[in-house]
């Protein structure tokens, strides 16, 4: 099998890890390539192992294996975006909820080799810019595209459609507009519903609005969505993934709509999005 190792953190605990994972997989024979940043920043030393940069992973990988936590998961999801090569996410950070196994990854880690596992797909959400010179730029998020205020000082005027259709003109810290994988990401620390994964929908969830009134909506997942800022004199920083940054003004319009594009993430069967619920948010436990 073909391998491609990910992630981009300079810790000893990872280390360890990633040295562990390919001493195994070299001992197998299997063909593995390795992010070449990631290597360097851990100084490894594998003749057996390939570089690449970002945008050479070979077609025919089977599986790219990311190594650290959600961030490193969405870091490798941009680089696959068009091609749909599995990503198994080994969760060497907090939450881990993109994730299939956490530090004690071992015994699972072979079983996924043995064929145990199914992939789920994920919806992408395609982000385009839209400049007043009739350009554009797309980007897409797996989690989600989030609009904050630049000025630290004042609320910000964003006006959304759903189509032709205005849905409302926030006054707000910002807007998340999350797929159902990122509900359990940034909007869910803004208030907003968690959603399982494999539906297709799209939320819109305020960050700290200004009419308390205003609650997340959850859409169906086959809308165009039109943001733009209300206010000629204000500004705003748009944030797809925590990854890609851009500035926009009122000149700019924002179209969030689902791509054709899907992730494809490694998952357990006996480690459902359910059981992820119970023990990440620890469910059903007693506080104290």
């Amino acid at each position: 099998m073909k391998f491609a190792i990910w992630g981009f953190q300079k810790e000893t605990e990872i280390a360890q890890h990633v040295k562990e994972i390919l001493d195994s997989l070299i001992s197998d024979g299997h063909e593995l390539y390795i992010l070449d940043t990631f290597a360097q920043l851990l100084d490894l030393n594998y003749p057996e192992v390939h570089p690449i940069t970002e945008g050479d992973i070979p077609k025919d990988t089977d599986f790219i294996i990311s190594i650290g936590g959600d961030g490193t998961l969405l870091s490798a999801a941009q680089a696959v975006m068009r091609a749909p090569i599995p990503i198994l996410g080994i969760n060497l950070g907090s939450l881990g909820f993109l994730t299939s196994l956490e530090r004690d990854w071992r015994s699972e880690f072979n079983n996924i080799l043995n064929g145990h596992y199914q992939i789920e797909e994920r919806m992408v959400l395609n982000c385009r810019l839209e400049f007043p010179d009739g350009s554009e730029e797309t980007l897409w998020a797996l989690n989600d595209v989030v609009i904050e205020r630049a000025d630290v000082f004042s609320l910000l005027p964003l006006e959304v459609r759903v189509g032709d259709k205005m849905l409302n003109r926030y006054q707000a810290d910002g807007l998340i507009i999350s797929s159902p994988t990122g509900s359990t990401a940034y909007a869910l620390s803004a208030g907003g519903p968690i959603v399982d994964p494999c539906l297709d929908a799209i939320l819109i969830t305020p960050i700290s609005a200004h009419t308390l009134s205003v609650r997340p909506v959850v859409l169906a997942g086959d809308q165009n969505i039109y943001i733009k800022l209300s206010d000629d004199s204000d500004h705003a920083r748009v944030h797809v993934d925590g990854k890609n940054t851009r500035e926009i003004d009122s000149s700019i319009r924002l179209r969030i709509r689902p791509s054709s594009y899907r992730i494809q993430l490694v998952v357990l069967p006996e480690n459902t999005f359910y059981d992820k619920l119970r023990k990440k948010l620890h469910w059903g436990q007693r506080s104290g």
